[in-house]
C-alpha cells in the first residue's frame, strides 16, 4: 500500500514523536510498503489534505498535544482520510487525565484516588486545606491534565513539594491532577485489535519511569512478559481491554498501571498513540507473541482500513 507517516509537530514530545516517525516508516518499508513521510507541525496537515487523500492510509506518529488530543483525528475523518489508531472522541479522552479518570470510575476499574487543583489558585493555605478536605498524606504525585510520557510528573513528599510539582504541572494548564502514590510496580499492557498483549515491569534503575528514563537506553529495565501470577496476569489483560473499551478506543494502544505492594491493580492512563522507538513498549510485547516490528505495523495498518477492531 501506500501509507504516509506524519510526525514531528511542535508539542513537548516532538523529538520522540520523529523518532517514532521515523521507526515506523523505516519498519513499513521492511513490510513492503511504499512510504512517504511527512515531518509537518499540525497547523500544516490542513494544506496536506490533498496529497495525504492520495494515500491508502495515515500512520499518525505524533506524540502530545494537538496530534494526539484527537484533533488531528478529527481532521483526517472530516476529510474522509483514513488513519491508524483511535478515533477523534476516543484520542481527546485518552489524552484528557480528568475526563479518563471518570469513566475509569463509572466503569469500576480501579485507580488510584484523585482530585483536581486548580494552579493559579496556588498558596500554601489553599494547599493544607486541600489535602484535609481529600484525606490526603505523602507520597503524592501531580500530574497536568493533558500530557503524555510523564511530562510534568512529579512524585511529591511534602507540601513545599507539592506546591512546586503543582507549578510544573500547571506550565501545561491550569487543571492539575493530584493523585495518591501507589508504592509498588509499574506495569504495562499493550493492545492491538480485540486482544491484550503479554503485561511488561518496569524497572528504573533509579526515581520513576519519567520521560528521561523512558527514552533513555540503559536507564531502565523492562521484563516481559512481567513475573505475575497466572491470576495476575488475567485480570491485568482484563482491565486493559475494559480500560481501552470504556474510552472507544480501536486498533492499537496501551494501558498503564500500578501494581500495589498488597497486590491491588490500580489503572493510571490508556495511551492511544503509544511510542513506536526502540524502546517503545508496544513492540516490545508484540515481540514476545511472535510478531515482529513490520508484522506489528502491518495489522495496525489493516486494523485502521477494517474499523480497527478485528482479532488478531
Amino acid at each position: 500500500m501506500r501509507i504516509a507517516v506524519i510526525y514531528g509537530g511542535t508539542s513537548a514530545e516532538s523529538e520522540v514523536s520523529r523518532e517514532s516517525g521515523k521507526s515506523i516508516a523505516r519498519g513499513l518499508r521492511q513490510a513492503g510498503h511504499q512510504v512517504h513521510e511527512f515531518d509537518i507541525s499540525e497547523s500544516e496537515v490542513l494544506s496536506k489534505l490533498n496529497e495525504l487523500k492520495t494515500f491508502d492510509v495515515v500512520f499518525i506518529g505524533y506524540h502530545g498535544g494537538f496530534g494526539e488530543d484527537g484533533r488531528i483525528q478529527a481532521i483526517l475523518e472530516v476529510a474522509g482520510i483514513k488513519f491508524t489508531g483511535s478515533g477523534s472522541l476516543a484520542s481527546a479522552l485518552g489524552m484528557n487525565k480528568i475526563l479518563s479518570k471518570i469513566i475509569f470510575e463509572h466503569y469500576g476499574i480501579p485507580t488510584p484516588r484523585w482530585s483536581v487543583f486548580r494552579a493559579n489558585e496556588l498558596s500554601k493555605e489553599r494547599l493544607t486545606d486541600f489535602l484535609a478536605a481529600n484525606d490526603f498524606e505523602f507520597p503524592l504525585v501531580t500530574k497536568p491534565e493533558c500530557q503524555g510520557s510523564t511530562v510534568g510528573v512529579t512524585i511529591v513528599n511534602s507540601v513545599d513539594e507539592l506546591a512546586d510539582g503543582i507549578k510544573t504541572a500547571g506550565k501545561f494548564g491550569e487543571n492539575v491532577i493530584v493523585e495518591e502514590y501507589i508504592p509498588g510496580k509499574e506495569i504495562s499492557v499493550g493492545i492491538l485489535g480485540k486482544s491484550a498483549l503479554p503485561p511488561i515491569e518496569i524497572v528504573p534503575q533509579s526515581g520513576f519511569y519519567d520521560y528521561k528514563h523512558k527514552y533513555t537506553h540503559g536507564l531502565t529495565e523492562y521484563i516481559c512478559p512481567a513475573p505475575l501470577a497466572d491470576e495476575q496476569m488475567i485480570r491485568f489483560k482484563e482491565l486493559a481491554l475494559k480500560a481501552f473499551n470504556a474510552l472507544g478506543c480501536r486498533g492499537y494502544g496501551r494501558v498503564d498501571f500500578r501494581l500495589s505492594d498488597e497486590g491491588e491493580i490500580y489503572c493510571l492512563e490508556v495511551n492511544t498513540l503509544p511510542g513506536m522507538t526502540d524502546l517503545s513498549l508496544v513492540p516490545m510485547a508484540a515481540k514476545a507473541v511472535g510478531i515482529d516490528f513490520p508484522q506489528l505495523l502491518d495489522r495496525i495498518v489493516e486494523l485502521s482500513l477494517e474499523g480497527g477492531d478485528k482479532n488478531v
